[in-house]
Order: structure tokens, then C-alpha cells, then sequence
């Protein structure tokens, strides 16, 4: 199959008017002009761009499909593929479902001990079958959690854990750094009371917490198996060169800037949430993921809690002046370096798999028409415009 007529974005230029060529599963070429033949099968873009398929290092929305409101939870066999739908129709081709792993009685219970380990097992049961997408995991771990060490050294050796991340989520540092914010955020998405709220953060402050033999003894177990480690929610320079002794390789979520230029020059590759980019803004109150775009320490953007956000949030990088290629190798090239990935996905290129998009443009405005994984067309949207409907005299 051809696909002709394209802009295709490769990881370092824009190729007007080319044609990839696609043999069974993988791209075999890609060439400037109109194809010699143009065969039944092959697919028009009609100058729309031709883009590699999305990957997402870091996304909770199974959490959401899962138990959409509280006491309200859903079997993962109908979540995960009604899930999986909506992600193509983003133009996600490789997932990172992200899990976290908080405590034993944890007052959500897609976040309990053993929810999260058979969720891990059931998305590694049911990737093995028919989809739409590809499926990874990404275990993260809360290390307040004591009790979990073993569960988790066992997921690692099972193959059920795709990417690891140690997050540590106790107030006065980190994401919750500002007390005031964690105490409002609290009361406005746990619908808690002040009081409640003040005594979540008192209860949580006192936590004990994973040492540092532990952590680094996980670390090491990853790098054996070769699961790409993460930090998450890094505030200080300090924390920086204690993730590099862990042997990590992504730095989630940075605090501040001076962080995120530090996790940089350390070779971390720097993760920001789409969401915050896209709205200019975080949610917590912590850096701008604009702001550290423009300083060029950001390398990846994950979808976070919004998976639309994706793809808007690159084109949005290219509207303001960014080049296409560039900003979507945050989306794509990037993830799969970091993930041990990019030698099958990630870009446009012979010999990789071609999952691939097509995207038009509408008031500046990505439209994402076609999605195509495995060199199969999984995903057609067919937009139409309303028929005229006469006016009455």
C-alpha cells in the first residue's frame, strides 16, 4: 500500500508532496513526488500531513474508564476497549496506561494494592489479543506504600511492568510543595470539607516512607530487566543527582524551571503534561510546560489526565513558531527513545512499523481523519458538512 499526496513529517524535515510506501507491517519507503503506479488500495492524503502515530509515555485515563465516579466501577474487559477507541480516535498508537500504586486501603479504590496489580495483569491478558492500539503499562509506585515492595519486584520480573516511576506524593514537597494549593485541591476535587482536608494533610505527613537502600535495590532490579525508570514531580537540584544514582531516565513532571534545566543537562529526558502546555498553565500551580518548552528543557509531552490534549498541544507548539518535525517529536520520537522503544515506532522511517496519521487542518485546528497501526487502517473518521436546508419564504 502507498500512501501518496502527503506532508509527511519525518524527525527532521517536512517532505511536501511525498509517498510512503508500506510492505505488510513496516514503511519501506519514503520518497518526494506521486508514485509511478497508483494502485486501488492506496490512499490519497490530499495534501493533508502524514504524521508518526502518537505515543503516550504517561496517561491515567483507564483509571477514569475504570470508575468513572466513585463506588461506580466498570469490568476492565468493557474499559479497555471502549478506552482504546477513544485513544485512536486521538491519534494514539502506543499507550502507557499509568497505574499507581498508593496504599493498601486507599480511599480510591482504582489506586488500592491489589486493584492496581490485577488491572497491570488484566492489560497485559488482554494486549496479548485483538486491538486496536499498542498497550503498555507504567507502574507507578507511591513510596509511602511499604507494604508493596515484593508485589512490585515480582511484576518486574513477570514482564507485567513496562515503564516504573517512584512518585512521592506527601505534602510540603513535590507537586504539594504549597499546602494551601493541596488543601484546595482536596476540597474541590474530593469534595472534602477544610477540616477533612487539613487532617488528610496531617495524616499524610506522617506516612513513613521506602528508604534508599530499597529504591536503589528497585532501581537496579529495573535496569536488570530493563524497565525505563522515572522520577516524578522533582522540585529540587538535590533530587535531580539522587535520581541519577537510581540509574533513571525520565524526569516526570518537574517543578520548577531551574529543575527541569538541571534534569536536562543531567541527560534526563524531561516529561511535561500536554494539559499544561496546551492551557498555559498547571493545574498545581508548579511551571508553566510552555515556559520550559521556550527554555529548551522540555523533551516529551504526555497526555497526563487528557488524552485530546495530545495532539493539540504539538500542533499548538508548531502554530506558535516551533518547527512541525520538532514539536512532534515530543509526541512521538522522543517518548520512544526514552521508553527502549524507538527502534519499531516513534517517527517516520524506513524499517519501522507504520503507525501513522493523517491530519487536516481547520480554522488552525488539527483533524485527525485517518490512523493507521501496524500498516493497517484501524481508525476512519469521514467528516461531512451539514446539507443545506432550505428557508421557508
Amino acid at each position: 500500500m502507498k500512501i501518496y499526496h502527503a506532508k509527511i513529517v519525518t524527525p527532521e524535515k517536512v517532505i511536501e508532496n511525498g509517498t510512503i510506501e508500506i510492505l505488510g507491517e513496516r514503511i519501506v519507503s519514503i520518497t518526494e513526488g506521486y508514485p509511478e503506479l497508483i494502485d486501488f488500495d492506496d490512499i490519497d492524503a490530499e495534501g493533508k500531513w502524514v504524521l508518526p502515530g502518537l505515543v503516550d509515555s504517561h496517561s491515567d485515563a483507564i483509571e477514569l474508564e475504570l470508575e468513572p465516579r466513585p463506588n461506580s466501577t466498570f469490568p476492565i474487559e468493557i474499559s479497555f476497549y471502549e478506552l482504546e477507541k477513544k485513544l485512536v480516535g486521538e491519534g494514539i498508537t502506543t499507550i502507557y496506561h499509568s497505574l499507581s500504586l498508593m496504599e493498601e486501603n486507599a480511599k480510591k479504590w482504582i489506586r488500592q494494592n491489589n486493584t492496581v496489580l490485577q488491572v497491570i495483569h488484566d492489560i497485559k491478558r488482554l494486549s496479548s489479543g485483538r486491538q486496536l492500539i499498542r498497550h503498555k503499562t507504567h507502574l507507578r509506585y507511591e513510596i509511602t506504600n511499604t507494604v508493596a515492595v515484593e508485589n512490585v519486584k515480582k511484576m518486574m520480573k513477570d514482564g507485567k511492568i513496562d515503564q516504573l516511576s517512584f512518585m512521592d506524593h506527601t505534602p510540603g514537597q513535590g507537586q504539594f510543595r504549597d499546602l494551601e494549593v493541596h488543601k484546595r485541591l482536596l476540597m474541590e476535587h474530593r469534595h472534602f470539607s477544610e477540616e477533612e482536608a487539613k487532617l488528610v494533610i496531617e495524616e499524610s505527613k506522617l506516612m513513613p516512607k521506602l528508604d534508599g537502600e530499597i529504591l536503589a535495590e528497585l532501581s537496579k532490579l529495573a535496569a536488570e530487566y530493563k524497565i525505563p525508570l522515572a522520577s516524578h514531580d522533582d522540585d529540587t537540584l538535590e533530587k535531580i543527582e539522587l535520581v541519577k544514582s537510581w540509574n533513571a531516565v525520565i524526569s516526570e513532571f518537574p517543578i520548577e524551571l531551574e529543575v527541569a534545566v538541571k534534569a536536562k543537562e543531567e541527560g534526563l529526558y524531561v516529561v511535561m503534561g500536554a494539559p499544561n502546555a496546551l492551557l498555559g498553565k498547571s493545574h498545581s500551580n508548579n511551571v508553566s510546560a510552555l515556559e520550559a518548552v521556550m527554555h529548551g528543557a522540555v523533551d516529551i509531552l504526555c497526555s497526563d489526565y487528557y488524552p485530546s490534549s495530545l495532539l493539540h498541544a504539538a500542533f499548538k507548539l508548531y502554530k506558535e513558531g516551533m518547527p512541525i518535525y520538532q514539536a512532534f517529536n515530543m509526541v512521538s520520537l522522543n517518548p520512544a527513545k526514552a521508553l527502549g522503544i524507538v527502534n519499531t515506532v516513534g517517527s517516520i522511517e524506513e524499517g519501522k512499523l507504520a503507525d501513522l496519521i493523517l491530519v487536516s487542518e481547520e480554522e488552525m485546528s488539527p483533524v485527525l481523519q485517518t490512523v493507521l497501526v501496524n500498516g493497517q487502517v484501524v481508525c476512519q473518521m469521514n467528516y461531512h458538512r451539514p446539507a443545506a436546508v432550505p428557508i421557508p419564504m
